[in-house]
């Protein structure tokens, strides 16, 4: 009742003052005048701060919607590559434009539509990572049903729930590319230097099947655990099944503390590939991660290792771990990260072995638009001088 009065008296004496700027100086005014106490009002400012701070983190996020049935956000990036190796060329180009559609239907059941209009390599071609080019192209078409919190059940096109760098939307990027193990073992660009690049293309880190997840074991206002279980046709997004198996995998994320993630994942198909297109091979993923977040600071890392074939197989693996701190809160970011991949563990490290040391600073206008800026010095045997200076503006809405 107290609280309602209150409430009633800060209306009416909004209008009484109406000349005052902001609602700081209105508070002051109750404050003076005995309405309210000093405790009251840094209650109130708190709450309406709070409140203010989410309402412009939606606006940023999803300026345009229907009711909940919905959100239509979107983004596009506009990339400048400055390269040392002589015979690649500098210039600009645009690696993505998508638009974004969710919504829910209800409080269970949601939806997505992810559309990117700038071409990529789908199945059945002979674009560099052995697909053809197609454009646009659907990323997500998912339906997604959570009648509970420790169940959701996922059907359509999504992301595969393997690897926290996979998961990460392009968007949200602290980097401007990926590492060069999740780029080379997770649906993405392939791993050209073994000839092990999927016949089917480059598709996003997606697949088309059924997933169930769900948060369990709820303590000190955080889930201690969080688990992916997939189903997937393993030929990629936007195609049938290439062979008559289905691929299976899943993922565990433990969070003993609320600042804390460590997690697996695992992965088993069979898939064909660009070096043997006729021939269905055993393809395995196994995944490590962990991430700490902290304030400005956060700290994350992954090993992931893939094996390929059945007589001849070849084993392949990497890890990364990234550093990232915001110098200016919620606006400049230093980012740093060790990158390093071994396309095939049987043949010398020395010659097969690439490592990457990105520097990056990235600069955010609200919580989709930045520019990011980043310089990849990177070290191959035999020796090749491809480092490469990268500056990338996004612009969402």
């Amino acid at each position: 009742m107290r609280q309602l009065f209150i409430a009633s008296l800060f209306l009416f004496f909004s209008v009484e003052f109406v000349r005052a700027q902001t609602t700081g100086d209105l508070l002051n005014l109750l404050v003076q005048k005995g309405t309210i106490t000093q405790k009251e009002a840094d209650s109130i400012h708190s709450d309406f701060s709070a409140k203010q701070r989410a309402s412009d983190i939606k606006s940023d996020s999803f300026p345009l919607a229907i009711g909940r049935l919905l959100h239509l956000s979107g983004y596009t990036q506009i990339r400048y590559q400055n390269f040392q190796e002589p015979t690649k060329n500098n210039g600009f180009n645009v690696p993505r434009a998508r638009l974004d559609f969710q919504g829910d239907f209800s409080t269970k059941w949601n939806y997505r539509l992810l559309i990117d209009f700038v071409g990529a390599s789908a199945a059945n071609g002979t674009a560099p990572t052995g697909g053809a080019l197609v454009s646009p192209e659907l990323l997500d078409a998912f339906i997604a049903y959570k009648p509970v919190d420790f169940l959701k059940i996922t059907a359509g096109q999504f992301l595969l729930p393997f690897s926290q760098e996979n998961l990460t939307p392009d968007r949200s990027l602290e980097t401007i590319d990926r590492s060069q193990v999740v780029s080379a073992l997770m649906a993405r660009k392939g791993d050209v230097s073994n000839g092990l690049v999927d016949s089917i293309g480059n598709q996003n880190g997606r697949d088309i099947g059924l997933m169930i997840n769900g948060s369990l074991i709820k303590t000190n206002n955080h889930y201690l655990l969080d688990y992916y279980l997939f189903l997937v046709n393993g030929a990629g997004i936007n195609t049938l099944d290439n062979n008559q198996y289905k691929d299976i995998g899943g993922r565990v994320v433990l969070h003993p503390y609320k600042i804390i993630d460590i997690g697996a994942s695992y992965y088993n198909g069979f898939d064909k590939f660009t070096s043997s297109p006729t021939i269905n091979q055993e393809r395995i993923r196994l995944g490590t991660e962990f991430a700490v977040n902290y304030n400005q600071f956060s700290v994350k890392g992954e090993w992931i290792q893939g094996k390929e074939g059945d007589t001849n197989r070849i084993v392949h693996q990497g890890w990364y771990i990234q550093g990232s701190y915001f110098l200016w809160p919620k606006h400049l970011q230093g980012v740093f990260r060790y990158d390093t991949y071994d396309p095939n563990t049987a043949k010398s490290k020395i010659q097969e072995t690439s490592t990457y040391y990105v520097f990056g600073l990235n600069y955010f206008f609200n919580v989709w638009t930045k520019i990011q800026t980043e310089y990849s010095y990177r070290t191959e045997n035999p020796s090749v001088h491809n480092n490469v200076f990268m500056v990338q503006l996004q612009l969402g809405f």
